[in-house]
């Protein structure tokens, strides 16, 4: 008997898989899914519903997904259902992409779940070669897409929150018919895969839902594209600014401009289902307000999936109470107070919009700014959104490790940051360019790690490094 992989086997494994690093396509992850489906249905064949959820949410978006979903799992938690959460992509540990009731899995549960994908894959192949078909492969995000949906119905979980990918309409998530559709953002994002334009991208999102699905809408003013497929698909649309969303109140002199949604404070959440109308007060809230508003209008809609008898799944109190607490990593995350580090993987032009937005938001003497970038996202037009912190730059390079050579070099963003009129130095890494920013930074200024999940990682060690003493 062949002895069992480790997760860093596994991971290793799959990375090299596939030949195509994202491979837009459902047909061979369907095919693995339903073999995979039977064999942990024949496990469990006692009690073969039980690996079933009652309930299945998706969340699709340029940003806003991961807080969105987290805000959701919490409530699910709190009321006392058992929720999963599939996530990506991870910041230190693959296990953060699989939570189990808000724990992230472990590595002995991953491993078990990737050996399950790995015989359904055997099965799937074999039944297509006998077709005359091709033998079947899985790229990394369709193995861990199926590792998260196989530890979901092992564990037998009540609720599935899952978070697209990429796009929506032919990532590997899609392969799930959701009860609730959210779509949280639309914005330029990957445009080789999901086209140049937002209306091409809000049809690419849109491919999620479902025909007379429940949907979320979690922005204002929702493009002709995602309208049309959701008329087509006979969907029960609840929009932002319309059936719910952010109005000015309970606000005070202090408070500076938020999410950009107008000059003055958005202080209060509100929604309004069907004739009563909830408030929320957001002064102290973790995540975006906008995002957490979202969440609240799905957990409306899961409420009644669900029979539940709180409008939300949990009182109202309750729910005043995870809006004050719950937080993100990596979204606008503080590491450390003087001088205040803030990291936050905002990584187009509208995440970096809403970043600039937060810091205006807080006191600094001077704003340093250590940035890392992909080459595939709008570098320029991304940067160019925090020009108005006129701070000072420390440009990294991203490994050549990364598959595909993704990750840009320091010399373009400095030549994006030098466009509007400002100095940036180069590094060959994001501990490099921490280092100098930690020793130019005063104590009354901020330190800020913005950039890919890459960047978030890289900085994440360099600060375990530094709190264990190990750097000076």
């Amino acid at each position: 008997m062949s002895q069992k992989r480790s997760l860093a086997q596994w991971l290793s494994y799959i990375e090299h898989a596939h030949s195509i690093s994202i491979d837009m396509s459902l047909t061979r992850i369907r095919k693995v899914f339903v073999q995979l489906e039977v064999m942990i249905d024949e496990r469990e064949q006692a009690f073969p519903d039980s690996v079933k959820p009652k309930c299945v949410v998706t969340v699709a978006g340029t940003n806003g997904k991961g807080t969105t979903c987290r805000f959701i799992e919490q409530a699910c938690v709190k009321a006392g259902y058992s929720a999963g959460v599939y996530a990506s992509p991870h910041i230190v540990r693959f296990n953060e992409r699989i939570r189990i009731n808000a724990v992230e899995a472990s590595d002995a549960q991953i491993c078990e779940a990737f050996e399950l994908v790995e015989q359904a894959l055997i099965k799937a192949s074999k039944e297509s070669q006998l077709i005359g078909e091709p033998e079947i492969s899985l790229s990394y995000f369709e193995y861990a897409t199926l590792c998260g949906f196989a530890q979901f119905m092992l564990s037998k979980l009540d609720v599935w929150i899952v978070e697209v990918g990429l796009g929506g309409r032919l990532d590997a998530t899609n392969i799930i018919d959701a009860n609730i559709g959210v779509i949280t953002s639309i914005g330029l994002d990957h445009q080789s895969y999901l086209g140049d334009t937002t209306e091409l991208i809000a049809a690419e999102k849109a491919g999620i839902i479902k025909p007379q699905q429940n949907v979320i809408i979690g922005y204002t003013n929702p493009h002709k594209s995602l309208l049309e497929i959701a008329e087509q698909q006979n969907a029960n649309l609840k929009i932002s600014d319309i059936d719910f969303g952010l109005s000015k109140g309970l606000a005070s002199s202090s408070c500076k401009s938020d999410i950009g949604l107008s000059t003055v404070s958005q202080n209060l959440g509100w929604i309004r289902y069907p004739e009563q109308t909830f408030e929320f007060n957001l002064i102290k809230a973790q995540l975006p307000k906008q995002n957490i508003m979202t969440a609240i209008a799905c957990l409306y809609e899961m409420a009644i999936h669900l029979n539940n008898q709180e409008n939300f799944l949990i009182s109202v109190d309750e729910l005043q109470k995870l809006i004050n607490t719950v937080q993100m990593p990596g979204r606008f995350q503080i590491l450390q107070e003087s001088p205040k580090i803030i990291l936050d993987v905002a990584h187009n032009q509208a995440a970096c919009e809403y970043l600039l937005k937060r810091l205006q938001t807080i006191s600094f003497s001077r704003c340093h700014i250590v940035v890392g970038m992909l080459k595939d996202k709008n570098i320029e037009a991304s940067l160019a959104c925090l020009s108005e912190l006129n701070a000072n730059w420390y440009c990294v390079s991203l490994g050549a490790e990364l598959s595909a050579n993704r990750g840009e070099n320091a010399q373009r963003l400095q030549k994006a940051v030098m466009a509007f009129g400002q100095t940036a130095s180069c590094f060959d890494n994001v501990a490099q360019g921490m280092q100098s920013a930690m020793n130019k930074a005063k104590p009354n200024d901020i330190i800020v790690v913005v950039g890919s999940f890459i960047v978030a990682s890289e900085c994440m060690q360099y600060m375990s490094s530094k709190n264990k003493g190990e750097i000076k």
